[in-house]
């Protein structure tokens, strides 16, 4: 809309850099239920059309401005509340951030019934699980965009597959902050080890690797903790994970992970983050990482930002 989906086909990277990126709840068609809720809600509850599965879906980026300070406690989105982007241009010197949803299909019939048109485009879509993780292949060479739900804990990582056609055919896995007790079925279903829920997030991402991760190729992942990925076969040293910053480095020559949390030390270490992937012209898949402003902090803690720094604290590309 306005512009939007147009610039971030042609320059993913510059549009990062410019909007901070959303997931927001959206309701469904009356008639249809077409557009399901991106938001990290009580999907059970709330809309029980709305949670998508991992799949193929159609999306529209609509722009927004928002101008106050975000409470102790919450995280952007949180702040936003039941936002309606006005749908501002990408050039908009108001426009700060862009929401992320389903294109509302119904609505725009109803709304719009001769020479509806849209940029809109299709896109993997990859929801988090509670207490456990979900994973996508992405095969398919039309599908030339990915995104997945907003992180604030958990952990994202990809593995390349043995081969030419590797780079084209990644797995992508999105594991929760609670990653559950057993890996994924797809990796075994293993007891995941360690007696906390840190180190058996850090098993689940280990476990997926050795599933996933063609002889040869690196590990490459964002987390939420610093916390070294434990050696595995392929693999003869732990991996840490390097803090984001505010001027993005270099992409990976080897290994690569990436935290976005803020403060390990707190409890909720505070760290919110958001993902989107695309392939290049040889339909290789490549991915970044863009931090928000601060995170969320822990109930009652004081802000960690000053009011109106809406954008981007970093945006790192890691493969």
């Amino acid at each position: 809309m306005h512009g939007l989906n147009k610039r971030f086909k042609a320059d993913p990277l510059a549009f990062l850099n410019r909007l901070i990126m959303v997931t927001l709840p959206a309701q469904p068609c009356p008639t249809c239920h077409c557009v399901m809720d991106l938001g990290q809600g009580n999907w059970a509850v709330a809309n029980p059309y709305a949670r998508p599965e991992p799949m193929v879906l159609k999306f529209d980026l609509i722009a927004g401005a928002y101008g106050g300070n975000i409470l102790a406690g919450q995280s952007f989105d949180q702040a936003l509340g039941a936002a309606n982007p006005a749908g501002l241009a990408f050039d908009n010197p108001a426009a700060n951030y862009a929401a992320l949803q389903v294109l509302k299909v119904g609505l725009a019939r109803v709304a719009n019934p001769v020479g509806r048109m849209t940029n809109e485009y299709s896109a993997y879509w990859l929801p988090w699980a509670t207490a456990g993780a979900n994973e996508l292949h992405l095969n398919d060479v039309n599908v030339r965009f990915f995104f997945t739900a907003m992180f604030s804990g958990c952990t994202f990582s990809v593995a390349t597959p043995a081969g030419a056609a590797g780079p084209a055919n990644v797995w992508v896995t999105h594991i929760a902050w609670d990653p559950g007790l057993n890996a994924h079925a797809n990796w075994g279903g293993a007891p995941l080890a360690g007696a906390s829920i840190d180190a058996r997030r850090l098993s689940a991402e280990r476990a997926f690797y050795m599933a996933r991760m063609g002889a040869g190729t690196f590990v490459r992942s964002v987390a939420l903790r610093p916390d070294p990925l434990p050696a595995f076969a392929g693999v003869p040293a732990a991996v840490p994970a390097v803090p984001l910053r505010a001027v993005s480095g270099p992409l990976p020559v080897m290994h690569g992970r990436y935290c976005y949390g803020d403060n390990p030390a707190l409890v909720p270490n505070p760290g919110i983050a958001f993902i989107a992937g695309w392939r290049d012209d040889h339909d290789h898949w490549h991915f970044a990482v863009q931090k928000h402003p601060g995170g969320y902090n822990a109930l009652g803690a004081p802000l960690q930002r000053g009011p109106n720094t809406i954008v981007p604290q970093g945006v790192q590309q890691f493969l």
